[in-house]
């Protein structure tokens, strides 16, 4: 797994998968019986860093004003799509796709977008008719912009100030 993952932080998420078993000392056949897509393989690859990312989330269910938990929780999911360069994708990919094992981390991640938006709703600083998935996308989105050629290094903040006041009441 550590070979996927440094393979994943080096080239992105279309690394070689050849190599990835290569450095990891087993034939490609034996990756793939273990992991039989890339999807597979990048699934567990960030289960390990979702781990890691429920401590993010304690943190920010400590903060008692749900707009800020809110702007702390699209700021964590943003960073954590930023991890490996192109990851975005498959994670769009994934929503639309019934048995993709990338499905269960993205499930997770609206839920808990769902959560913090639902409590800025409840305090009627967030719009009614805004979903946590409308937003887990737009953090999809900007992460993308953060690597892409085209943005300048203030293009996500503009992006992350147009989905702030898109979402507010």
């Amino acid at each position: 797994m550590a070979q996927a993952e440094r393979h994943f932080t080096e080239v992105g998420v279309g690394a070689s998968l050849e190599a990835v078993a290569r450095d990891a000392g087993v034939g490609s056949a034996t990756l793939y019986r273990h992991f039989p897509t890339r999807e597979a393989l990048l699934a567990e690859v960030l289960q390990r860093r979702v781990e890691k990312f429920e401590a993010a989330r304690t943190r920010i269910e400590q903060l008692d004003d749900p707009d800020a938990a809110l702007e702390a929780w699209l700021a964590a999911l943003e960073e954590f799509f930023s991890a490996f360069d192109g990851l975005p994708g498959p994670l769009r990919s994934a929503l639309a796709q019934e048995h993709n094992p990338l499905a269960m981390t993205c499930v997770g991640f609206i839920d808990g977008t769902d959560h913090f938006l639902e409590a800025a709703q409840r305090r009627g600083t967030a719009r009614q008719d805004v979903r946590g998935r409308d937003l887990f996308l737009a953090a999809l989105a900007t992460s993308w912009v953060r690597g892409s050629s085209l943005a300048d290094e203030g293009s996500a903040e503009r992006l992350r100030l147009l989905m702030r006041n898109g979402y507010r009441s």
